[in-house]
C-alpha cells in the first residue's frame, strides 16, 4: 500500500472510519496506519527514543495539524532520515472535518479514564487514543519517553507561545525539557498544580513520559496558518526526529508561572467580569473583582496575578478559568 502523495491529513479526511491496518515503507523505516489518523513509525536501525507528536485534539486547531502533516511528509519522501519511533496522531477528525473545536464533549477532558464519566462521540475516541499510547509506550525499549501535545488556542495570549507542563506530584522537573521550551521559542511554562484529564497528563503519569501541552498561538481554519511562525518547533523536531536530540536553549528566558486559584463556574450566573477577547495571562492589581455569582466572588489577590484560559460557556462545575502568578527561577527545583 502507498499514502497518496504521502499527505497523511488528506488521506485522514477523506477516508471511511472503518480503517484497516495497512503499511507504509519508505527509505528508512516503515509505517503502519493504525486507525484514522494514527500512524506509527519504526525506524530501520535502533531506535534512539520513543516520541509521541499529537495535534488536532480540538479539531479546529489546525496549525500544529499541518506541521506534522508535512513533518510526515519529508520522513516518507526520505528527505528526513527517522532514528526514532514515532507515534504520530491527528486527534479528532471529525472535529476537524467540520471546523469545530469538539462535536459533543471536550476531548481534551477524557484521558486518564475520564470518558467513563460522560456521553458522545469523543467518548470511543478517548478509548481509542489511550490504547495507541499504551501499545506504543510499552513496546519502549531505549531513551527517552515523550509526548508532545500542539494545540492553539482560541484566544490571544500575552505570550502567543507556551506550554502546560504536568503536574509532578513533587518529583523535581527536567531540565532538559526546560531547555527545549525555550530553544522552540516558548515565552511561557505554566505549571500544573493537580492531576488533569488531559492527553499530555495521561501520558506523563500512566507511561512514565515526560510531557507537555504546547500552546502556538492563535486558531485559524485550514490554509491560513502561517507556518513560519513554527520555524523553532519545526526545526527541533526535525533534529529530534533525525538525530534523537533535544534542542536546547537558555531556559531561563522562559517565564515560569503556578496556579494559585481554580475558577469553578458554580452557577447558571457566574460572570467573569473582563472582556470577551482579554488575552490569556492578562495581569490585574489586587482587589480587583474578577468573578461573580449569586453564591460566590472572588477578588485578585496579589497585583500581578493574572488569567489563562477563560470561558464560562460551560456547564455548572467546570473550570471557568485559572487564576496564575509568576514563579522565580531561583526557588525552581529540577534535575
Amino acid at each position: 500500500m502507498t499514502l497518496p502523495n504521502h499527505d497523511f491529513l488528506d488521506y485522514t479526511l477523506s477516508k471511511p472510519i472503518n480503517d484497516t491496518i495497512e503499511q507504509v515503507v519508505f527509505a528508512t523505516g516503515s509505517a503502519q496506519i493504525l486507525g484514522q489518523g494514527i500512524i506509527q513509525l519504526e525506524p530501520i536501525a535502533e531506535a534512539k527514543h520513543s516520541v509521541v507528536l499529537s495535534a488536532g485534539i480540538h479539531g479546529n486547531e489546525t496549525a500544529p495539524i499541518e506541521l506534522l502533516n508535512t513533518l510526515l511528509k519529508q520522513i516518507l519522501d526520505g528527505e528526513l532520515t527517522l532514528s526514532i519511533r514515532l507515534l504520530i496522531i491527528l486527534g479528532h477528525p471529525e472535529a476537524m472535518r467540520t471546523g469545530e473545536r469538539f462535536c459533543d464533549v471536550n476531548l481534551n477532558r477524557l484521558f486518564c479514564g475520564a470518558w467513563r464519566k460522560y456521553n458522545g462521540q469523543e467518548v470511543a475516541r478517548a478509548q481509542q487514543l489511550e490504547h495507541s499510547v499504551a501499545q506504543f509506550f510499552e513496546a519502549h525499549q531505549t531513551g527517552c519517553k515523550l509526548h508532545y501535545d500542539l494545540h492553539t488556542a482560541i484566544r490571544g495570549s500575552e505570550y502567543e507561545k507556551f506550554a502546560v507542563h504536568p503536574f509532578t506530584h513533587g518529583q523535581p522537573y527536567q531540565q532538559q525539557q526546560f531547555d527545549f521550551y525555550a530553544a522552540i521559542g516558548l515565552e511561557a511554562v505554566l505549571l500544573s498544580h493537580q492531576p488533569t484529564t488531559t492527553f499530555s497528563y495521561h501520558s506523563y503519569i500512566n507511561h512514565g513520559a515526560q510531557a507537555a501541552t504546547i500552546e502556538l498561538g492563535q486558531v485559524h481554519p485550514f490554509g491560513q496558518n502561517d507556518l513560519l511562525s513554527l520555524e523553532k518547533l519545526s526545526k527541533a523536531l526535525q533534529l529530534l526526529i533525525e538525530q534523537g536530540e533535544l534542542s536546547c536553549a537558555d531556559a531561563t528566558t522562559v517565564k515560569l508561572f503556578s496556579v494559585v486559584e481554580v475558577l469553578i463556574k458554580d452557577a447558571d450566573d457566574y460572570l467573569l467580569k473582563i472582556a470577551d477577547d482579554v488575552k490569556n495571562f492578562t495581569a490585574f492589581e489586587a482587589g480587583f473583582e474578577l468573578a461573580t455569582s449569586n453564591v460566590s466572588h472572588y477578588q485578585i489577590k496579589q497585583s500581578g496575578d493574572a488569567i489563562v484560559f477563560p470561558n464560562v460557556n460551560l456547564p455548572v462545575g467546570q473550570r471557568a478559568g485559572l487564576v496564575v502568578r509568576q514563579d522565580s527561577w531561583e526557588t525552581f527545583r529540577t534535575v
